[in-house]
């Protein structure tokens, strides 16, 4: 069968300044690039304001073509106003795209549009599709993906445009159920989470993890990974360490978080006061962001990861954390059920913001001895070349 040339767009997706921004895409589509020929477009918001916004500032500096991961990855810029007439971008986002293209077209005869995301990226793939005469296909990536949130005419465009593309992917059974109702044409979305990227995240003795990240506590260790934002339920975990901590033999148990102030907001003060509260001060520590590449250590130097998640598409921290052999307590966000379920044996699954159940499964997981080894070879067979498998299979058909 010939090779599938697909374009892919993506409003997430990693740059030479923000270097895990949208790495799950990149992943996929990196392990997906055995099978087809793929080139990327990732437009870069741009205003004339943007330099004097601090976190805008960096934009500047991403080139306008660059090689990532062996893909060749495009950034084009469209005009963005940050908060503002956000329509417009229906308009901007296509025009950066198609001036991309135009610089591609002759040397690369796509025949499929792949997106990863809802808006400006669907509004474009349904004109690119009618100027090329090529099928469009979208992965949704999280519920905030639906636009509802917002007052605009977003929502509106996604549930129109949902309904045009060749095939939807969800990273989880709550997305595509959602996706199916609000779909103005009828459709099965198909269901396909995040693989784990067992090149970086791997098994490695407990002991020697603990030694190379400098904890050497009386008791268990909970993780937790993120940014410090409400979302990420964290004042959960707080409130489930007192219970933990009543328990004979978890009365020295720690709670190390690994992450900094976030985009929604600085949530830091509430914790830290919840913390002073609860009298916690000697149980919690906030590490501050750790380098992707140190993570492996943490997963693999815990007694277990909790994900306290409010809300979540496809948790990487979740397969991460189960590559390395670590067992989880998950509350029951995106594809979190379908992650943990996938074998048995990998951990808990638990309603979102219930304190009770949520600290009797870290109770119930510290108090056991885990196989952490088989733990972490049972998550080898869903790396991302095992994603990558299921999505072509997916699109291999669709003209």
């Amino acid at each position: 069968m010939k090779r599938r040339q697909i374009l892919a767009i993506s409003y997430l997706f990693p740059n030479s300044e923000m270097p895990f921004h949208g790495i799950f895409v990149l992943n996929r589509l990196k392990a997906m690039s055995k099978y087809a020929d793929i080139k990327v477009i990732n437009p870069i918001p741009w205003s004339p304001i943007h330099p004097f916004i601090g976190k805008f500032k960096k934009l500047k500096s991403i080139p306008e073509k660059e090689l990532i991961g062996g893909i060749e990855v495009f950034h084009p810029r469209f005009l963005s106003i940050p908060g503002h007439v956000k329509f417009i971008e229906a308009y901007t986002y296509f025009s950066s795209v198609k001036s991309a293209i135009l610089k591609i077209e002759s040397s690369f005869k796509f025949d499929l549009v792949d997106l990863h995301w809802t808006y400006p990226d669907l509004p474009t793939g349904v004109k690119l599709s009618k100027q090329y005469d090529v099928p469009f296909g979208i992965t949704l990536r999280g519920m905030e993906a639906f636009h509802e949130q917002d007052s605009d005419s977003r929502k509106e465009i996604v549930k129109r445009d949902l309904g045009r593309a060749k095939y939807v992917i969800s990273l989880s059974r709550e997305m595509a159920k959602h996706a199916d109702e609000i779909s103005k044409v009828k459709q099965i979305t198909t269901v396909i989470r995040n693989g784990a990227d067992t090149a970086d995240f791997y098994y490695l003795k407990q002991d020697l993890a603990k030694i190379s990240v400098g904890i050497n506590p009386q008791g268990p260790v909970i993780l937790g990974v993120g940014a410090l934002i409400r979302r990420k339920g964290f004042d959960l975990v707080l409130q489930c360490l007192v219970n933990v901590r009543k328990q004979p033999g978890l009365e020295n148990t720690m709670f190390y978080i690994l992450g900094a102030e976030g985009p929604e907001g600085d949530y830091r003060t509430k914790l830290f006061t919840q913390v002073t509260k609860l009298e916690l001060e000697d149980a919690v520590v906030f590490q501050g962001a750790v380098a992707n590449t140190h993570l492996v250590q943490w997963y693999n130097a815990v007694d277990v990861f909790c994900l306290s998640s409010r809300g979540e598409g496809s948790p990487n921290v979740l397969s991460e954390a189960l590559a390395c052999g670590t067992p989880v307590v998950s509350t029951d966000v995106g594809s979190a059920r379908e992650i943990v379920e996938c074998e048995t044996g990998l951990g808990h699954v638990v309603p979102s913001e219930d304190i009770g159940k949520m600290s009797t499964a870290l109770i119930t997981s510290l108090n056991v001895k885990h196989n952490r080894a088989s733990i972490a070879e049972v998550m080898n067979k869903y790396d991302w070349e095992w994603c990558a498998k299921k999505v072509m299979h997916t699109i291999e058909h669709i003209k």
